[in-house]
C-alpha cells in the first residue's frame, strides 16, 4: 500500500521574504479596486482583489521556482531470490546427476513452509525462472557473469531480504562482485555444485600485449603457461603471425604452476595481424584444446606527429610532455603559451596544420588569443583527433567554441573544485589499453585529482572508462571519456593535476604514467576507424556458442549519419558463405547477430548500399576457438563462493548437503515485510498549467473589468 509520508515546496528564496511579499502585493491589489470609476459594488471589488491578488501571487511563485518534493511509503513483501547457474562448466559427464540435485533443490525451497521465492536462471545475463520451466536448465550458458547478479539484487532491493546462488562460482565474463555484494547488505546464500577435484592439463593461460604496436618496432608478447600434474615435464611453445611460424622456445613446466614466456616480435608492414601462441601436447593431458590461444594486433608504420598545446606552463603539461616523449615514434611539437600571443621557444602556431593530433593541456584559458582558439576550433571540427584534459586553469566559457566536438558537457560554468579519485569500472577500458595499463588495484589506488564541481554528463556515442570517486563511494561523474564516431577520435581526461599519478607510481610501477599516454596516442592514431563506413564486431575471439554481434556506422560525406542505407553482410569460412542483414537503430548506427557452427578463422565484408547504388564497403575478421571458454577449466571455485557467502553474512553449503539453510531462510522470511521509501521532486515553476492559470485570470479580470465599464 502507498502512502504519502511528507511534502515540502523548495524555493531559491527564504519563505519569511515570500510572504511578505505576497502581504505588500495583497495590500496594492486592495489599494487598486479601494476606489473604482465607475463605483462598483463591494462583491465585485473582493473578487477583483482576489483575482489581483492571485495573479500577483503566482507570478511571485514562478520568479522563486519552488519545488514540490514528496516522499511516499511503500509496504512490500520481501523474498528469498534464488539464481540458479545455467553454465556450460557444470555440464559434464555426470551432468544429469546435477541436473536432479538442482531441480530437487528448486522444489524443496519452493515446497518449503515459511520461505517466500522467486527463482532465476544465469549465465551472461539473469532470466527469471518458473518452478514448472524445468527444460530451461540445460547448462547450456557460454558465459557465467556474477555481476548481472548483483545487479538484479540492487535493483530489486526492496523486494529481497535474502539471496540463494546455487552455481560452481567460475567466472568467465565480468569481474569478482564480492566488493559490491558487500555493500547491498543483504545476505547472501551459496550453493556449490561441481567437483573441486583439479585434472592434469596445460593451457595457455594468459597473453599480455600491446593491441596497438609500430611496424618495424620490437615489441613484447609474453605468454603465461599454466600447469596442473605436469611439473617438471619438458615442452615447447611456439608462435605464430598469420599461422605462418616465427618463433618456438623449449619450456620446462615449473613446480608452482605457472610459467611466463617473452616472444620478441617485429613485425612489418601495417594493418591488423592475427597471432598465433600454441603449447605442445603432453601425455595425459584432461583437453588439449585450450593449449593455444590466437589474438589480434593493430599494426602503425608511419612516425606520428603529436603538438600540445597549453594555455600556460604547468605540472600537467610537463609530465604529459615527458611521457609523450618516451616514444621514438613520436615526434612532439609543444606549443605552450607564456603571455599573450607569446609562445615557448617561439613556436609558430602553423605546427597545429601538420600535426597528426593535438593534446589540449590547460587550454583554453581566460587569457589565450582567440586567434589561437578559432584555430584549434578549425582543426577539431576538420575530425582532427585530440586528447583533452580538463583541468582547473580551462576557462568553461571559452571552451563552447568547440565543445561539440568534446565527447562531454557541463551544466554550468564554475569556479568550485573537488578532489576526486579514479574508480575503474568499465569493461571496456581493457580493450582500449596494454593490459600492463588496465590494473583495477593500480587504478584504484591512484592519488586524488581536481575536478570542476559541476554536473558533466556524457553526449551519445560516448564510453566512460573510468568514473570520479570520493572517499571511495562513487558520484557518478565521468572522469576518463572516449568517443569514437565517424571520422573524430577524442580521449577526455575530466580533471587536472595528473601529475600526480606519474609521481604516485613513479617507484611501484614506473613506466606505468608513460605507457598510459602513449596507449593515448595509439589509440587516437587507428587510421582504420576514421572512415565514413565501418563494420565492427563486438570482440576478436569467441567460443563456440557465443554470440557475434556487428555494428555497422554509416556517414555521407559530411559526417552526417546515413539511417536509409541498406547494408548487407557475407560472412565466409573455409568455403562456406553466410548472408546477413542489418537492421538500423539510429543515428546512423546497425546492428546484426550471427552465431557461428563450427570453430576457425572467419572473414566479412560487408557492402552499403542507397537508392540502388553501392556507396561503400568494408570488411574485417574474427576468430572463434575450438574450446568453450566455460570448458577450459570445470573445477568448482569453492574458496570464491565461501568469500562471496562470507563478505555478506551469509553461508556456504554444498548441493548434497545443504542443512541448516532453510531454517535461516524462514527467520529472515519472517519479517517479510519491507517499507520502500521512493522520493519525487516536481518543478513547479516549469508547470505549464500555473502560467494557464496566469492567462485565464488576467482574462476574466479583463472581461469582468470590461462588463463594469470600469476605467
Amino acid at each position: 500500500m502507498t502512502r504519502l509520508s511528507s511534502f515540502t515546496i523548495l524555493t531559491s528564496g527564504s519563505w519569511l521574504l515570500i510572504i511578505l511579499f505576497i502581504l505588500m502585493l495583497a495590500a496594492f491589489s486592495y489599494f487598486v479596486y479601494k476606489y473604482t470609476i465607475p463605483k462598483v459594488s463591494s462583491g465585485l471589488r473582493t473578487f477583483l482583489i482576489i483575482i489581483r491578488s492571485l495573479i500577483f501571487i503566482l507570478i511571485l511563485f514562478l520568479i522563486f521556482e519552488p519545488v514540490l518534493s514528496l516522499i511516499q511509503k511503500d509496504t512490500v513483501e520481501s523474498k528469498t531470490y534464488v539464481y540458479i547457474d545455467n553454465s556450460n562448466s557444470i555440464a559434464s559427464k555426470d551432468s544429469l546427476i546435477k541436473l536432479e540435485q538442482t531441480l530437487s533443490l528448486i522444489n524443496d525451497l519452493n515446497s518449503t513452509s515459511g520461505i517466500k521465492t522467486k527463482f532465476y536462471t544465469f549465465g551472461k545475463k539473469i532470466d527469471s525462472l518458473d518452478v514448472e520451466q524445468s527444460e530451461k536448465i540445460n547448462f547450456r550458458g557460454s558465459q557465467t557473469n556474477f555481476v548481472s547478479i548483483i545487479e538484479n539484487i540492487k535493483k530489486n532491493s526492496s523486494q529481497i531480504n535474502s539471496a540463494v546462488i546455487l552455481s560452481d562460482g567460475i567466472i568467465t565474463d565480468g569481474i569478482d562482485p564480492t566488493y559490491q555484494a558487500e555493500k547491498l547488505q543483504i545476505p547472501i546464500f551459496t550453493i556449490g555444485i561441481g567437483n573441486s577435484t583439479q585434472k592434469k592439463d596445460i593451457q595457455i593461460y594468459n597473453v599480455l600485449y600491446n593491441q596497438v604496436i609500430y611496424a618495424d618496432r620490437p615489441t613484447t608478447i609474453e605468454v603465461a603457461v599454466k600447469n596442473y600434474g605436469f611439473e617438471n615435464r619438458n615442452t615447447r611453445v611456439s608462435f605464430f603471425e598469420e599461422n605462418k611460424f616465427i618463433e618456438t622456445k623449449d619450456l620446462i613446466l615449473s613446480e608452482t604452476g605457472l610459467n611466463k614466456i617473452p616472444f620478441s616480435y617485429k613485425p612489418t608492414g601495417n594493418g591488423e595481424k592475427k597471432l598465433t601462441v600454441s603449447i605442445s601436447q603432453l601425455e595425459g593431458e584432461a583437453s588439449t584444446k585450450n593449449n593455444s590461444r590466437a589474438f589480434y594486433v593493430n599494426v602503425l608504420d608511419t612516425r606520428l606527429q603529436v603538438c600540445l598545446i597549453a594555455g600556460s606552463p604547468s605540472a600537467d603539461v610537463s609530465a604529459i610532455s615527458k611521457a609523450l616523449s618516451t616514444d621514438k615514434n613520436i615526434q612532439l611539437k609543444k606549443l605552450i603559451q607564456i603571455s599573450q600571443n607569446k609562445f615557448w621557444n617561439d613556436v609558430n602556431p602553423n605546427v597545429i596544420d601538420s600535426a597528426d593530433l593535438l593534446f589540449l593541456v590547460d587550454f583554453p584559458t581566460s587569457n589565450i588569443s582567440q586567434n589561437l582558439i578559432d584555430r584549434i576550433s578549425s582543426a577539431v571540427n576538420r575530425n582532427k583527433p585530440f586528447f583533452f584534459l580538463l583541468s582547473s586553469g580551462v576557462s568553461l566559457n571559452r571552451l563552447s567554441t568547440f565543445e561539440k566536438a568534446l565527447p562531454f558537457s557541463f551544466s554550468r560554468s564554475t569556479n568550485e573544485f573537488i578532489q576526486v579519485q579514479p574508480d575503474l569500472s568499465s569493461e571496456s577500458f581493457s580493450s582500449y589499453f596494454s593490459t600492463s595499463n588496465n590494473q583495477k588495484n593500480i587504478w584504484n589506488n591512484l592519488p586524488h585529482v581536481t575536478q570542476f564541481s559541476t554536473e558533466l554528463s556524457v553526449k551519445p556515442g560516448s564510453n566512460v572508462l573510468v568514473k570520479s570517486k570520493v572517499r571511495n563511494i562513487s558520484i557518478g561523474n565521468p572522469l576518463i571519456v572516449s568517443r569514437s564516431l565517424g571520422n573524430q577520435r577524442v580521449f577526455s581526461i575530466l580533471a587536472g593535476d595528473i601529475w600526480r599519478w606519474q609521481l604516485q607510481t613513479a617507484e611501484r610501477n614506473p613506466e606505468f604514467f608513460d605507457n598510459f599516454i602513449n596507449d593515448v596516442v595509439k589509440w587516437l592514431s587507428v587510421s582504420s576507424q576514421q572512415k565514413q563506413f565501418r563494420i565492427a564486431t563486438d570482440k576478436k575471439n569467441y567460443s563456440p556458442g557465443d554470440d557475434v554481434e556487428f555494428t555497422a556506422e554509416l556517414y555521407d560525406h559530411t559526417f552526417s549519419p546515413i539511417d536509409t542505407a541498406k547494408i548487407s553482410l557475407s560472412v565466409s569460412f573455409n568455403t562456406k558463405t553466410i548472408e546477413l542483414n542489418f537492421s538500423p537503430v539510429g543515428n546512423g548506427i546497425y546492428i546484426s547477430k550471427f552465431v557461428p557452427s563450427e570453430a576457425g578463422d572467419f572473414s566479412f565484408e560487408g557492402t552499403a548500399g542507397l537508392n540502388g547504388s553501392t556507396m561503400r564497403s568494408d570488411r574485417g575478421r574474427f576468430n572463434v576457438g575450438e574450446i568453450q571458454i566455460e570448458k577450459l577449466d570445470t573445477r568448482m571455485r569453492v574458496e570464491f563462493l565461501k568469500l562471496l557467502s562470507n563478505s555478506t553474512n551469509g553461508s556456504y553449503y554444498s548441493v548434497e548437503n545443504y542443512n541448516g539453510l532453510k531454517e535461516k531462510l524462514k527467520k529472515l522470511n519472517q519479517f517479510s515485510s519491507k517499507e520502500k521509501i521512493s522520493k519525487s521532486e516536481y518543478q513547479l515553476w516549469a508547470n505549464e498549467w500555473i502560467l494557464i492559470a496566469i492567462i485565464f485570470l488576467f482574462a476574466m479580470e479583463w472581461f469582468i473589468r470590461k462588463r463594469a465599464g470600469m476605467i
